[in-house]
């Protein structure tokens, strides 16, 4: 099993003139949907009173325990960003966290045999607060956003012993590490804790670096038609630890993730991926 911690959201997207409002979003609920094709998947979070109920009987239908989920009186966290028309860099507008605000979500004690845990993009908080309720884990995957290294490096810094897998992009890992130079950056995350950091390259692909290995990379897989890109690398982050945990090599595990990854861009939120 796979136990995926991060936000749960209703997003609105701008693209070339195309609005997507409220649409059921957030890293928990893309990365869950990415590993559901290969492992079961546990998810936790908070939503508010306005999360549509039927989208978390669809994710059960699909293997996905949603019982962690809690569901609170309010309004679930809104995020709302604008893309430039190809769909990669992107503006945020708003990022209002609703009854999400500030909440440590339920943990449920681990499941039993051998499992891998996710610490998607959320507050750094919430990911040291789940880390905590997970002590014998077989692979723990960190991932996170520019803005919470820029203003949480030291808690983000804090869990890199704890973490086998990390996920960085070019501005994360410049935040994270104080260079752009790749190999040094990978070097000196390495050195932190983590056996694996992955270099997240959008549109590019995305290379694996193990320590004491030769880095291996992956192109993107492009579908048909490019929907909506919001969520591709969550669902990219556990197509991948869901890959690694089924015993799957390094290359093919890369291979399964972009996969899944196209399947999140062909469709709005999560349709594409289930």
């Amino acid at each position: 099993m796979l136990v995926v911690c991060g936000t749960l959201t209703l997003d609105t997207t701008e693209r070339a003139g195309v609005v997507q409002a409220d649409i059921p979003g957030g890293s928990a609920l893309y990365a869950a949907a990415g590993a559901s094709s290969r492992v079961r998947v546990r998810m936790l979070g908070t939503v508010g009173t306005d999360f549509p109920a039927e989208v978390m009987e669809r994710l059960t239908s699909h293997g996905i325990d949603t019982t962690a989920v809690e569901r609170l009186e309010g309004p679930t966290f809104r995020w709302h960003a604008v893309y430039d028309p190809a769909g990669g860099a992107r503006e945020t507008r708003l990022r209002d966290r609703g009854v999400a605000e500030g909440r440590l979500p339920p943990v449920p004690p681990p499941p039993h045999g051998r499992h891998a845990l996710l610490l998607g993009s959320t507050h750094p908080d919430v990911q040291t607060y789940v880390l905590a309720g997970h002590p014998e884990t077989a692979l723990v995957g960190l991932d996170s956003m520019a803005h919470w290294w820029s203003s949480h490096a030291v808690s983000l810094h804090a869990l890199l012993a704890s973490i086998d897998v990390l996920f960085v992009d070019q501005e994360e890992l410049r935040f994270a590490t104080g260079t752009s130079e790749e190999a040094l950056g990978v070097a000196r995350l390495q050195a932190a804790g983590p056996e694996v950091v992955v270099l997240k390259r959008g549109a590019a692909g995305a290379t694996l670096c193990r320590r004491g290995g030769a880095p291996r990379s992956v192109a993107a897989v492009s579908p048909q038609a490019v929907v909506d890109t919001t969520g591709a690398g969550d669902a990219f982050a556990g197509a991948l630890l869901a890959a690694l945990l089924c015993g799957d090599s390094d290359d093919t595990a890369m291979q399964v993730a972009a996969h899944r990854a196209s399947q999140a861009i062909a469709g709005v939120g999560i349709t594409g991926l289930l």
